[in-house]
């Protein structure tokens, strides 16, 4: 069934209020330090009430870095892994982590944004990342139905029976990946901030394809 008109106009105006969440987030981090920005800051740069921030959020930190409650469902993961794979699954899975398939200049200057206040404040990498393994039996979940999904297109050995050996090597490519991103990021705050967010997440599947050889 196709949704109404009025549910497509309440879903737009829910991706706008987080969309503002985020900037205001970023810019008062940008401005100062993220462990002096208040989340009553936040709300009144947008403006919206406090209740209405933690309706999306849990944190200032995960409006910084647009940590979802939905990355600890998988079907939602699921789903972004599908729109995000173009024949690598690691790939796919850096894009969904830190990419996340933005599609439009601005969301770019958003992620570049956040890239510049990781680079400066690398603790407050660390707590993303940190978020993801909070996460991570959802995204492990998804990305071993993934695999299973496309085993057969990708060459992969099928899972065992009681899917022990698809769980194993999802949390392996899981754990790669969000290690990757770290080093990726670290490396490219260490050359001065130079270069693209493409080119942090190629950099990224590199480090991880090189550490996971058993899936492209």
């Amino acid at each position: 069934m196709q949704p109404s008109l009025s549910d497509s106009l309440r879903e737009r105006k829910k991706a706008q209020v987080r969309a503002d969440l985020e900037r205001a987030t970023l810019e008062l981090a940008l401005e100062r330090d993220l462990d002096d920005v208040t989340v009553d800051e936040i709300c009144a740069r947008v403006p919206v009430s406090h209740r209405t921030f933690f309706n999306y959020f849990d944190s200032k930190e995960d409006a910084l870095f647009d940590i979802r409650r939905a990355w600890g469902d998988p079907a939602w993961i699921a789903r972004r892994l599908a729109d995000a794979y173009q024949g690598s699954v690691v790939a796919a899975l850096v894009d969904t982590l830190f990419t996340a398939s933005l599609p439009d200049e601005q969301d770019a200057e958003l992620r570049e944004a956040r890239m510049l206040i990781a680079a400066r404040h690398s603790g407050l990498l660390r707590r993303r990342l940190g978020r993801f393994d909070d996460l991570r039996s959802g995204l492990v979940s998804a990305v071993a139905a993934f695999l299973s999904d496309i085993a057969s297109d990708d060459g992969t050995p099928a899972p065992s029976a009681d899917g022990t050996d698809a769980d194993a090597r999802a949390e392996l490519l899981v754990v790669a990946c969000i290690a990757a991103i770290r080093i990726a990021v670290r490396e490219w705050a260490d050359a001065g901030g130079t270069g693209s967010a493409a080119d942090v997440a190629d950099r990224a599947v590199a480090i991880t394809r090189s550490v996971a050889p058993f899936v492209r």
